[in-house]
């Protein structure tokens, strides 16, 4: 391959083109060894492992040699926001900058778009739209160009959008008078794809592309992954199937749009599931191992008899059984088969629930009302197909994230991504803000301990001093909603700033108000320690109850601490003290997002200055100041 026309100094050095052209643009030598070593790898067709430290400038540091290499490069990132800035902000500067002609696509998931079929299907059920919501998506299906969701100006219900939405268990493909590029929403996206050099997508899709064997998203040569300390996170959910009274409901929709549905067999699927989800709701833990619920186990049986049934009776009906006259054979044929293969994929995925098999975990999760529970199985360990069909097969994988390495080893992120003995070459690229000056780690001296019973009470006198310290403008974060609710309950009244509680309003609505309230304090479950941005002084303190350890009774953890124990391993030093450190890391990212940011974060879990593993999580983090006096405290805001 040719050698680009441009170097990474000629466009991130210091007399670069971006440091002529951007106004704010910061030399950053980090940057710079990190888009070597993206160019490198995209050259050789290698891997790469990069921790790019809170402030490196990651995002310019991969895009720029993606868009030199003359490659087609996928970019999976996990968030909205990292998308947002992507394609809005950084990618249009760049191109401008470089005078390229490059082109940048995003590319959503199949049920990001309309779907004319179904919408058409849906229009000659009702003569006329059933509600307001129903009247403004028509208006908006008949006006839009790309069917992508996010042109919406309303969020429509659920089941309304699930009605028109590409999903790949209702597409008839060749049969279907829409197909095509110029008249499917979705392929006219996928093709737009397929001819771009870089692909903007999200986790989510990026893995369940994996899952499937490809067909989401068109070939590539080369693939970046951002914030890859989730990659185990999303794969895990990509491999995974579950049962649920959504999905069955869903498949009784499914059933009726194509065909008359005998009452009788509808009548026995919603019974079938709702005592199966009722069984579910029983325990109080909202999430626990399947195995520990023989009711609901029980009940598996009486709901794979009812799809066997609903398999039989589909495949029993004759043409003239189809809700819709005029239809060409072979669209009812490709529709009829379609609706057999989603019977059949849920009835599996029952089969493998009442299943034990070592290879797979089989858990509970329990929504916030009654009958949103759901049973899920997923493969004990991701590692395997992630390295048989990414790392074995892409030309070059770049994983990056500012919080992938603990220390200086990526030994954790190496073996959840199953490449221990992968090539891949690894960079730790420093973040260049003054940690030391900057943020501050204050430990109490009581040294709490959070598994004795009375640590709550404890913690209060604590968490009300640090406060006060702090003048507020302070998450307080809690492992358990147990202890989040008392400690809130008894220092709201106390504290002379404004405070609200995790619970009292969605999450959308607590971030704005804290974002606007002056000095406010908010009590919350760990839910708010990533994926959350409150710029600036709004939040100058994160105050978190315990070493976040993953929560050793999680069914994932469990398997994957007995997958590790079998492997000879110890599973606390592998995966719990990994684990720990990495979100640390990401809370003193979080505080620290500029060089003018100054922030402090306390742990009161006093395991840290006792236990040998705890001076091994400290030794891990970021230099901040380390600091035990509260008057150090006020002294470090306040400067």
């Amino acid at each position: 391959m040719a050698e680009p026309a441009l170097s990474i100094d000629d466009v991130l050095g210091g007399n670069g083109l971006l440091a002529h052209k951007l106004p704010a643009y910061e030399h950053r030598a980090a940057q710079i060894s990190m888009a070597k070593l993206v160019e490198r790898s995209l050259r050789e067709r290698a891997h790469a492992l990069i921790e790019a430290g809170t402030g490196t400038g990651k995002s310019f540091a991969y895009l720029v040699p993606a868009l030199l290499s003359g490659q087609r490069v996928v970019v999976s990132t996990a968030t909205l926001a990292l998308q947002e800035q992507l394609l809005t902000k950084d990618i249009p500067a760049l191109l401008q900058t470089l005078d390229s002609d490059a082109q940048v696509v995003q590319l959503k998931g199949r049920h990001n778009y309309l779907c004319r079929d179904k919408l058409e299907r849906l229009r000659q059920q009702f003569a006329f739209a059933r509600s307001p919501a129903d009247k403004e998506l028509f208006e908006w299906a008949d006006a839009t160009g790309s069917g992508d969701r996010a042109e919406l100006s309303f969020v429509p219900p659920a089941q309304l959008w699930s009605d028109v939405d590409t999903d790949s268990d209702e597409c008839i493909m060749e049969a279907c008078r829409y197909f095509g590029p110029q008249r499917c929403h979705f392929m006219h996206a996928r093709e737009a794809a397929r001819h771009a050099d870089v692909v903007v997508v999200n986790h989510a899709l990026f893995f369940s592309d994996l899952a499937l064997g490809g067909g989401l998203i068109p070939p590539y040569d080369c693939a970046v992954l951002d914030e890859a300390h989730q990659i185990e996170e999303w794969a895990t959910a990509a491999f995974s199937a579950a049962v649920s009274r959504t999905a069955v409901e869903r498949l009784v929709r499914q059933i009726d749009r194509l065909l008359i549905v005998d009452a009788q067999l509808s009548t026995q699927l919603q019974s079938a599931i709702g005592r199966f989800v009722a069984a579910l709701d029983e325990p109080p833990a909202s999430r626990y191992p399947l195995a520990q619920n023989e009711r609901a186990l029980s009940l598996l049986e009486t709901l794979q008899r009812s799809l066997y049934r609903a398999e039989n009776w589909i495949s029993d009906q004759p043409p003239s059984a189809s809700r819709y006259a005029n239809v060409p054979d072979a669209a009812l044929q490709r529709r009829r088969e379609l609706l057999l293969n989603n019977v059949a994929a849920l009835a599996q995925t029952v089969e493998r629930l009442r299943q034990s098999d070592e290879g797979w975990i089989r858990w509970v999760e329990k929504g916030q009302r009654p009958g949103a529970a759901w049973a899920r199985c997923a493969p004990a360990s991701v590692a395997p197909l992630l390295r048989e069909r990414l790392f074995e097969r892409a030309g070059s994988v770049v994983v990056t994230s500012a919080t992938i390495a603990t220390g200086r080893d990526f030994a954790y992120l190496r073996r959840q991504l199953g490449i221990e003995s992968v090539w891949a070459e690894e960079l730790v690229a420093e973040s260049p803000f003054d940690y030391a000056r900057q943020a501050l780690l204050y430990l109490p001296p009581q040294r709490l301990d959070p598994r004795e019973p009375a640590f709550g009470e404890q913690a209060k006198p604590v968490i009300r001093d640090i406060l006060s310290a702090t003048r507020g403008r302070a998450f307080v974060l809690f492992t358990s909603t147990a202890v989040m609710n008392a400690v809130a309950g008894t220092l709201t009244p106390q504290l002379p700033f404004a405070c609200r509680t995790q619970g009292d309003a969605p999450k959308g609505q607590l971030l704005s108000w804290f974002r606007q309230e002056a000095d406010a304090v908010l009590f919350a479950t760990s839910s708010f320690w990533e994926g959350v941005d409150v710029a600036g002084k709004s939040l100058s303190a994160v105050i978190i109850d315990r070493i976040p350890f993953p929560p050793p009774d999680d069914p994932l953890v469990v398997a994957r601490c007995e997958l590790l124990a079998q492997a000879g391993e110890d599973p606390f030093r592998a995966l719990m003290i990994p684990a720990a450190i990495t979100r640390l890391k990401q809370g003193l990212g979080r505080l620290i997002r500029t060089s003018a940011d100054r922030g402090l974060m306390c742990i009161l879990d006093g395991r840290l200055q006792t236990k040998a593993y705890g001076r091994m999580i400290l030794d891990a983090l970021p230099p901040a100041s380390r600091v035990h006096a509260l008057s150090e405290v006020a002294a470090f805001l306040a400067g």
